[in-house]
């Protein structure tokens, strides 16, 4: 799972520098009026994939914005159980957010939802790219879960 996250993390600064880059050429052809058609729905969506496929590294370097008020109060078990306890409501979380877009993403599917133009873009790809990002944060966070179990027992 380690080498997995590393390479999504890879993937979405590959991703990035791409995305910047066809904004730059769309910038460039705009000046001589011919824009790219489709560039910022497309930037729209790798940003999408960015940000998703991002949150099972984060998850498991422990790099999620937060705040860190109660946690660095709380000592011992109350602080060791104030992080389980945000692993567990962060992973139910996950899981019903991961549902909808399954759900989602199989409607859009089903209906070929497209973002209408001269070349309709197909919306459910990325709806797809996203649960799957979500699948692999919710083992990552059943793998930090197990981890602070494990400490735990350790510490006790």
């Amino acid at each position: 799972m380690t080498l997995l996250n590393r390479g999504l993390a890879e993937l979405c600064g590959w991703l990035l520098i791409v995305v910047v880059l066809f904004m730059v050429v769309d910038l460039v052809a705009r000046g001589f009026s011919r824009p790219l058609y489709g560039v910022s729905e497309l930037a729209m969506f790798t940003m999408i994939a960015i940000v998703y496929l991002g949150l099972s590294h984060a998850e498991e370097q422990d790099a999620h914005i937060r705040v860190e008020w109660l946690p660095e109060r709380l000592q011992g078990i109350a602080g060791r159980c104030l992080n389980g306890f945000v692993t567990l409501v962060s992973l139910a979380t996950i899981v019903i957010v991961g549902w909808a877009v399954w759900h989602n993403a199989i409607g859009a599917f089903d209906s070929r939802q497209a973002i209408a133009g001269p070349r309709p873009i197909l919306v459910y790809p990325i709806k797809f790219v996203m649960f799957a990002a979500l699948v692999l944060y919710g083992l990552q966070l059943c793998r930090s879960l197990s981890r602070q179990f494990r400490r735990a027992a350790h510490d006790e």
